[in-house]
């Protein structure tokens, strides 16, 4: 009995002969060549004014009188859209302090196609070159060995890669 119980022990614990195993390898090369870009923004107009124990008169632009009590006005071109804001006077009312501030910013012009260069904030990344079409940008061998060459230009990417998958079941 104890022999046929060391046979049954060893039968169960033993591991199965006929295991599947699956491995796979890639390799792969990938080169990318950016295009060009452009990115515009364009400031608006703003104007502001403030003051205390002021008095102030503003003379629009292309106007021949002031206007009394007046606190500015915009004047915009109706071509480009860039506001003009008049002359703005401020004197002292009665006694004690005053303060008078104002601040006018001019915007950019609201102009289209290659007027755009002319906006305040203007980005532009030149598009990638490769060197010809005939140069790769790396080698895989049949061991797998990635090497890169690329082009080392600017706007351009090497990338190797190397995946290696085992599956048991």
């Amino acid at each position: 009995m104890k022999k046929l119980f060391a046979i049954l022990l060893l039968a169960g614990v033993s591991s199965p002969a006929m295991a599947n195993l699956s491995i796979r390898h890639q390799s792969s090369l990938q080169h990318t060549v950016d295009a060009q870009q452009a990115t515009y923004s364009r400031l608006g107009n703003s104007y502001s004014i403030s003051g205390t124990n002021v008095t102030t008169s503003h003379t629009a632009s292309g106007a021949s009188s002031a206007t009394s009590n007046g606190i500015g006005i915009n004047s915009y071109d109706s071509t480009t859209g860039v506001a003009t804001v008049g002359s703005i006077t401020g004197t002292q009312s009665g006694s004690g302090s005053f303060s008078f501030a104002q601040s006018f910013t001019k915007g950019d012009i609201a102009g289209t196609a290659s007027e755009y260069s002319d906006f305040g904030s203007v980005a532009i990344t030149s598009a990638g070159t490769q060197e010809s079409s005939t140069n790769a940008p790396g080698t895989i061998t049949s061991a797998h060995a990635i090497t890169l060459t690329g082009t080392g230009n600017i706007g351009t990417a090497t990338t190797g890669q190397f995946v290696t998958e085992v599956t048991a079941f």
